[in-house]
């Protein structure tokens, strides 16, 4: 089955909105990221760093952007 030229046309535009984001470099793998977030995650739980909320996430970004408009 032929592709209609309409479709090709918005795949390119969606590769071209996609591309800056997939260029990106990551500072480590998803798989270094997630055994960093359970580390963190059985430090919480055994009381060795303090716990943290949603709420203080939100608020944590909140401040971040601020800091960036800056």
């Amino acid at each position: 089955m032929c592709k209609n030229k309409d479709e090709k046309k918005t795949v390119d535009k969606e590769e071209r909105v996609m591309s800056p984001v997939m260029e990106q470099a990551r500072p480590c793998t998803i798989s270094e990221s997630i055994i960093q977030s359970c580390k963190e995650v059985k430090s919480m739980r055994e009381g060795r760093t303090p716990k943290r909320s949603l709420n203080d996430l939100f608020a944590n970004i909140e401040k971040w952007s601020k800091e960036e408009k800056v």
